[in-house]
């Protein structure tokens, strides 16, 4: 910035307020836990708001990746587990100082995803000594689409599901659990669930290359996509793509032509559905004025994952059932136990909690623009 060098850091890139900086600014402490310190984002735009954060990474840890092993990913989750209960004491994660009991605060767990998509479970001894081997060489995943879960899922279901439990007694020997709000949902499912329905084409981009050949009416949106896949000089564009396909194109005003492209070939590119132009529109802000949004979202059939990796059999991202509709458990003691099956968004989540805090949720921008309601049913007497 004007001409000298300055951090950037991911909590520049938010745009909106977080929930962490909206408790804080109404005096309360905020902690939360995280996969990559990548996660420095939920400090939101001021930097400030998360209290106590802690971010042991999960993917490289002095060049040993975690998520080779359901059970070492299972290892590293509870050292965020050990730091919400050192939070639940009132002390900073590594229970060296005191904070207070946040306000808000809690943890991501990778060990139930890793489960989920690994093909092949790995040995990761000496790295990982809790990791007997007995998983070794078996797959992830589920066994049928009625998600019958594989030995490798149900560890990483096992150690969640006692790492939760681990957490309501800390809350309980601290004198709080009756008092606390405790949420458990995701913030994606994996696609597909049924192991049969897994087709892995390569990315989008080669396969595009690779099964296209252009007409003459085509060959310029075809270039268009090869530009985002590899171009020597200037804007490149990009292409990020799993079991959805996000493209930013080189010249913009070029995505009909590429949409159409993408339509005509839809068969041998897997697609489902192209968005582009009006129809991103709906859903996004208008990629002609906001960066972010891509050009064109390329949403294969289900099942279809735009990789060529041997060592995952699922990914999320896209828009199918299996990737948008998890779980969502809300408990505290005060609530008359029920099913709500009215349809509800994870997005609702942050305006509960305020909404129980005692804060207007209308303080969380996203809340204002979006109209976001708090969840139904969960009037705490």
């Amino acid at each position: 910035m004007d001409g000298k060098c300055e951090p950037v850091y991911p909590h520049h890139a938010i745009k909106t307020n977080t929930i962490f900086e909206v408790v804080k600014a109404h005096g309360g402490v905020t902690a939360w836990a995280d996969k990559h310190p990548a996660y420095e984002w939920t400090q939101g735009p001021s930097g400030k708001g998360v209290d106590d954060l802690y971010t042991p990474e999960v993917t490289n840890n002095h060049g040993f990746d975690n998520t080779v092993s359901v059970v070492c990913t299972a290892r590293n989750d509870h050292l965020k587990v050990d730091a919400v209960l050192n939070q639940i004491k009132g002390l900073s994660h590594d229970g060296k100082r005191f904070i207070g009991v946040p306000a808000v605060f809690g943890m991501n767990f990778q060990a139930v995803s890793v489960g989920q998509k690994l093909a092949s479970d790995n040995v990761a001894k000496p790295l990982c000594p809790l990791d007997t081997g007995s998983l070794v060489g078996t797959p992830g995943g589920y066994l049928d689409g009625s998600g019958t879960p594989t030995a490798v899922l149900a560890a990483g279901l096992d150690a969640t599901d006692a790492s939760i439990e681990e957490m309501i007694d800390g809350l309980q020997r601290a004198g709080i659990y009756d008092s606390t709000l405790f949420i458990v949902t995701a913030k994606h499912g994996q696609s597909p669930i049924n192991p049969v329905k897994v087709n892995k084409p390569g990315h989008f981009t080669d396969l595009v290359a690779a099964v296209v050949n252009p007409t003459s009416a085509e060959l310029d949106a075809f270039n268009e996509i090869a530009a985002v896949a590899n171009c020597s000089s200037g804007p490149c564009g990009f292409a990020q793509d799993d079991d959805v396909a996000l493209l930013w194109l080189q010249h913009p005003v070029k995505a009909g032509e590429v949409a159409k492209l993408i339509n005509d070939h839809a068969k041998e590119l897997f697609v489902e559905e192209v968005l582009a132009g009006n129809e991103i529109k709906l859903k996004f802000n208008d990629p002609a004025h906001d960066h972010r949004t891509p050009d064109i979202i390329v949403q294969p059939q289900y099942g279809t994952v735009y990789t060529g990796s041997s060592k995952k059999n699922a990914e999320h991202g896209g828009f199918s059932f299996a990737d948008t509709n998890v779980g969502l458990i809300v408990s505290n003691p005060n609530l008359h136990a029920q099913t709500i099956k009215t349809p509800v968004l994870s997005s609702q989540v942050a305006a509960t909690i305020l909404e129980v805090l005692g804060i207007d949720p209308q303080e969380l921008k996203a809340v204002r623009v979006e109209r976001t309601d708090s969840l139904p049913g969960l009037k705490i007497r």
